[in-house]
């Protein structure tokens, strides 16, 4: 690759884990040393007649910090700086960029080997330019797409005179942008309720957090206004040769109940008549490759992965080299990846060995591609390397990566559609079957394929049904559903707003903020009252068309039609202007929040009125002594009353608007991250609840038996 002169290479991976696969690819025995220097570490290997010193950089090292001092609005003005003196819990950055720093003294080279993306950019682009100090127009790049040997020897080899500068400055200006956004909106929500009674609660919006709340809102009040309309529909069951068959009416809604009434009695014990007999034959090409977003719908469709969730596992996946790399918007496998190697290796697991051998047995790999790209990155699929030790849930997810791979090179399926027309009494029934001819892909997709066979026997025209049972069923217009982490994470992918990699965390931020209550998205009061007070005063502050803006100047950079420092002085421009506005009206909107703020704790806090006295109500508190909460009653402090009931001490402890059927007293919910349960005040001597008492002591006798076995 260079001269024959020795020289001394500093390679800055994004992660300890690809430090050390590049360390053992790029070494000549495959044996790198690992150098310990205080609480850091790095690599050092012999590649020819370079010495390759490796080190990670951790993710970011730096991070943006504002140069007025004052926990005020406006702030427009950053700098980068360690994220040690940002963020408390970084210690562990400090060690890792003074061991950078200290290599750097005697270097000849430099070599960025972070993520291919916006992010790994930057996080290249800095660590040069301030743990390194030296100019990062002279440093080189290794792009790959997974960290198998070949493909990080391949990346060595073919190394890129430079850095993309265009994807630096789009990450430049996402993370000012999201920090001025963010930082300016909090503080002055924030300081509003400060200024206006003296408390201070943080409450929190950004750049994307905010049109997300309002996608969340909209879709709450279009439920909660939703007026159900009712309408009929015929349910009957039909016998042929004493089989039980479920007909459709053909007419699916009926709107007035006496005409659905007229036609059950019309049809009572009636017989039916084969009228004819339709068939069709469909063929269904193979889904197409995931990308992230792809594969965070499915996993939450098969698992329940929220989509945060997904990512890490598929990262790990990735630093494991079992996985191409996961943040990518493309639907494409390239002809550049030797698909045949990866299904060869592939085979070699044995759950994968048949499905591998019948397609290496085709004379043609040529896989499926889907409609969207990605500069950077291919589509998500395997590498082929054998997983060793990784957990059940990642090897759920990689077990779903394979499949939807192997299915990419498989046959289409062939489905025969049937549908026989009955006739009886002048009424039309429908008898819809579906069988498979040829599975094709959905045998190398399985169990992931949806199965939707439906069998019938066969039929011929003029045959009789015997109408055995026939009912009008009343039911109501459903409301729009609520949201739920897939759902949400693709409303933000088709506004284009966030990236592939930071909508899985906007969307979990909904919730640990306290915007909703739950995973199905249900507004809680301090979201409601965010969003009103948000929608009265400042609409810009939840505009998805606002947003969407700085995502297409950012977009513009990388593709070199903008420059990042006229962009910046843009968005600061529009901010300024925003805050401006925000203060003129700050004792409005801060006595707006204040009276949400006092809903939503009286609604988290209150269970009903005291049975003792019947004056004071029932409150969450929390012992000062022990940390413990239990309930009490209000008029507890003034020692008028005495009363108290004691609570679970793990999960959220939401009221509920009903009553015991057992006892009489106030319900309540408890959620936590692995279950929710309902119980009552007088949960530990409701005669009802002994089976529940029961359940959670053996629940706690098996944590501790777990933690006993653990230690």
């Amino acid at each position: 690759m260079r001269s024959l002169i020795l020289s001394r290479v500093l390679v800055i991976s994004e992660k300890p884990t690809a430090a050390k696969r590049i360390a053992e690819a790029l070494d000549d025995n495959g044996a790198p040393k690992e150098i310990k220097r205080g609480k850091a570490s790095y690599f050092e290997c012999n590649n020819g007649q370079d010495i390759l010193l490796i080190v990670y950089a951790l993710g970011h090292l730096f991070e943006l910090k504002q140069t007025v001092k004052g926990w005020k609005y406006p702030r427009l003005d950053v700098e980068w700086v360690p994220k040690y003196e940002v963020v408390k819990k970084a210690t562990q950055t400090k060690p890792i960029i003074n061991l950078i720093k200290y290599l750097s003294k005697d270097i000849d080279y430099f070599i960025i080997a972070t993520d291919y993306d916006i992010e790994g950019s930057l996080i290249g682009y800095l660590t040069l330019k301030y743990a390194c100090k030296t100019d990062p127009k002279n440093a080189q790049r290794m792009v790959f797409s997974n960290l198998t040997k070949n493909e990080l020897q391949n990346s060595y080899e073919n190394i890129r005179p430079h850095l993309d500068f265009p994807l630096v400055d789009a990450g430049w200006f996402r993370h000012e942008i999201d920090w001025i956004y963010g930082i300016n909106f909090t503080r002055a929500l924030t300081l509003a309720i400060k200024n206006t009674v003296g408390w201070f609660k943080i409450i929190s919006t950004g750049r994307v957090q905010g049109p997300t709340l309002a996608f969340v809102a909209e879709r709450d009040q279009e439920i909660n206004l939703h007026v159900p309309i009712p309408f009929w529909r015929i349910l009957t069951e039909g016998k042929y040769k004493d089989q039980m068959l479920e007909l459709e009416y053909s007419k699916k809604r009926i709107e007035i109940e006496n005409e659905a009434i007229s036609i059950v009695k019309s049809l009572q014990n009636a017989e039916g008549h084969v009228k004819g007999i339709n068939k069709s034959v469909t063929t269904h090409s193979p889904p197409a490759p995931f990308n992230l977003s792809g594969l965070q719908s499915e996993a939450y469709r098969h698992f329940g992965y929220k989509p945060s969730r997904t990512l890490a596992i598929a990262q790990k996946l990735y630093l494991e080299a079992l996985i191409s790399y996961p943040r990518t918007n493309s639907q494409k496998i390239p002809e550049s990846i030797d698909t045949r190697e990866i299904l060869t290796n592939l085979g070699k697991i044995r759950t994968y060995k048949k499905l591998t051998d019948e397609l290496l047995g085709k004379k043609k790999l040529v896989p499926v591609q889907g409609k969207k790209t990605d500069p950077a990155h291919p589509a998500i699929h395997p590498t082929g390397n054998k997983p060793e030790k990784i957990t059940q849930s990642e090897r759920k997810l990689y077990d779903l990566i394979v499949r939807r791979f192997l299915s990419l090179f498989a046959d289409k399926s062939k489905k025969e559609s049937i549908r026989a027309d009955i006739i009886s009494n002048d009424h039309l029934f429908y008898l819809r079957g579906l069988r498979i001819l040829e599975q094709g892909w959905i045998k190398f997709y399985n169990p992931y394929s949806k199965s939707d066979v439906r069998e019938i026997p066969p039929l011929a025209e003029n045959d009789i049904i015997d109408i055995v049972h026939i009912e009008c069923d009343t039911r109501f217009s459903p409301p729009p559903p609520f949201y739920n982490p897939s759902s949400l994470l693709k409303v933000l992918e088709n506004a284009n707003l966030g990236t592939k990699a930071t909508r899985a965390g906007i969307v979990d931020s909904l919730k640990s903020r306290g915007y909703t209550l739950n995973d199905r998205f249900e507004l809680s009061t301090l979201g409601y009252t965010t969003f009103e007070t948000l929608q009265q005063y400042m609409p810009l502050m939840l505009s998805s068309e606002f947003t969407r803006q700085l995502e297409e100047d950012m977009e513009a950079i990388q593709t070199k039609n903008q420059d990042r420092e006229s962009a910046l002085a843009h968005a600061r421009k529009d901010l300024l202007e925003l805050l401006n506005r925000f203060q003129e009206q700050e004792e409005e909107i801060g006595n707006a929040l204040v009276a949400g703020l006092q809903r939503f704790w009286k609604e988290k806090q209150e269970l009903g009125i005291c049975p003792k006295c019947n004056e004071g109500k029932l409150i969450v508190i929390r012992s000062p002594k022990t940390g413990k909460r239990f309930v009490g009653c209000s008029n507890y402090k003034e020692k008028k009353c005495d009363q108290t009931f004691p609570l679970p001490q793990k999960g959220e402890i939401h009221p509920l608007d009903k009553k015991c059927e057992y006892c009489g007293y106030q319900m309540f919910s408890v959620v936590s991250p692995r279950r929710k349960w309902e119980t009552c005040v007088n949960w530990t001597k409701c005669p009802g609840r002994v089976d529940e008492i029961q359940a959670l002591e053996e629940q706690r006798t098996k944590s501790r038996q777990r933690e006993e076995k653990s230690s």
